[in-house]
């Protein structure tokens, strides 16, 4: 009985989540939805990311609705959300009237349900963040519950290559942290820390497996050095490198040189527009010019710290990028997503032309209001953590739900630079963490309200005495 109750109050959870989609009318898809769907069903290594999440659209969707996607991703982050109530021991006496409370505020007052009922893969960093903590800080997960969650950290780090990077730099964070406040961090053991060190090791070549079993190629990516000189590209280090290199007798003969005078000024028009990088190569065969230059910017320290320092520029610049709706514009006739649920899902395409996404435009989705929202509450979020920062309680700051709102922190500003520092900073990688924050919040209010209440009543008559 204790488990049908279980399973029914995250499945009310996830039908929370999932009324966004059916506001909608239909899952919400981006421009990248098509190259998923077509890369899964038709089993290939798309040019620029993992096939991963390309098979559990196939899976997931019987072949028949994306209804079936989205619905599993609402019931696996419902489920993600319980957890992290559970292991941070929040009230059991009204356990399920919080549970749903948080659910509802998050889903419309934030973008996380934006992600959760988006054909993309984008809604799993998040659950790799609070899977991860749950892993490593709880010490009572039954072996259901730790295969459950480790399963689902596997999921979430291989459907996207920047989840790689945000695991790994977690990890090294948490264990930094472990050595150096051991004191503050009892709770957790270098044995957990070492568990989790180990999938995120061995997740490195689950995606490489998983395209060999594909394609019989064991690469982590076919288009890596296009995105770093993308990357090159953005920051204007490219520019200046061949302006200044073309003429010498090692890279004359560089097909960029003929373009080092119309180069693209940002990373997306180098990638999918415009015809520099189609004349050098392409995707596939740049590999050679493009890791030449890469490499040789490696090595030249001007070069280096140069892109150092604009890789640390563009991650404060992603923190700031937090806007929900970035790219969920109508995709209709002419678009890949439009021609692969025509193709795959032919039962659904009236339904998909006929959602707000698409419907006239996609005049009657905006997202204004809830971004406007979400700043606002961001805002007082970063107020309030300034407060417990700096309120000199120990009491307070010892507690696990402190450690909890400092780790989630944490995992926001690496997913910032991690993302930002190898591409460029865009709002769809920074708004699908963000709500986290605030989450974290809440949950740092209901364990400690008490605490709060005294210590703002003592300040506020310190005040007026």
């Amino acid at each position: 009985m204790k488990s049908l109750n279980k399973i029914l109050l995250i499945s009310l959870g996830a039908l929370i989540l999932l009324s966004i989609g059916l506001f909608n009318g239909y899952p919400l898809v981006y421009s990248d939805t098509g190259t998923y769907i077509y890369s899964g069903f038709d089993s290939f290594i798309p040019k620029d990311r993992p096939v991963t999440y390309g098979y559990l659209i196939k899976f997931i969707s019987l072949k028949y609705s994306l209804w079936f996607v989205i619905i599993f991703q609402n019931l696996i982050t419902s489920f993600i959300i319980f957890k992290t109530l559970k292991t941070l021991r929040i009230s059991s006496k009204n356990f399920n009237f919080i549970f749903l409370s948080v659910i509802l505020f998050l889903t419309f007052f934030s973008g996380i349900a934006w992600y959760t009922n988006q054909i993309m893969p984008d809604f799993f960093a998040p659950l790799l963040v609070l899977s991860l903590y749950i892993l490593i800080f709880d010490k009572n997960l039954s072996f259901t519950d730790n295969l459950f969650l480790f399963l689902i950290l596997i999921i979430s780090i291989t459907v996207h290559f920047s989840h790689l990077i945000l695991s790994t730099f977690i990890i090294l964070f948490i264990t930094v942290a472990k050595l150096l406040s051991s004191k503050y961090l009892k709770q957790i053991s270098f044995k957990k820390i070492s568990l989790v060190f180990m999938v995120i090791f061995i997740s490195w070549f689950i995606i490489p497996g998983i395209n060999y079993i594909t394609e019989q190629k064991f690469i982590l990516s076919k288009s890596s050095h296009v995105f770093l000189t993308a990357h090159l590209v953005d920051t204007g280090i490219l520019e200046k490198f061949l302006t200044e290199h073309c003429n010498d007798k090692e890279f004359k003969d560089l097909k960029l040189c003929r373009y080092k005078d119309s180069l693209p000024t940002d990373l997306a028009s180098f990638l999918w527009s415009g015809n520099t990088l189609k004349n050098t190569g392409g995707w596939e065969n740049s590999n050679e010019e493009y890791n030449k230059i890469i490499k040789a910017v490696i090595k030249n320290p001007e070069y280096l710290f140069m892109n150092i320092y604009k890789s640390i520029t563009y991650g404060f610049i992603q923190l700031t990028r937090n806007d929900v709706g970035q790219g969920l514009t109508p995709y209709n006739k002419g678009s890949a997503p439009y021609g692969q649920i025509h193709w795959r899902f032919r039962n659904e395409l009236n339904n998909y032309l006929n959602s707000k996404q698409n419907k006239w435009n996609g005049v009657n989705l905006s997202f204004k209001i809830i971004n406007t929202i979400q700043t606002i509450i961001l805002i007082l979020s970063l107020l309030f953590f300034i407060y417990i920062f700096t309120s000199g309680k120990k009491y307070i700051k010892n507690n696990e739900s402190y450690t909890f709102v400092v780790f989630i922190l944490g995992a926001i500003i690496i997913n910032a630079f991690s993302t930002a520092g190898i591409n460029s900073p865009c709002s769809r990688f920074q708004a699908r963490v963000v709500w986290m924050f605030p989450f974290a919040l809440i949950i740092f209010m209901l364990k400690n309200y008490k605490l709060i209440f005294k210590h703002l009543l003592k300040r506020s008559k310190n005040i007026f005495n």
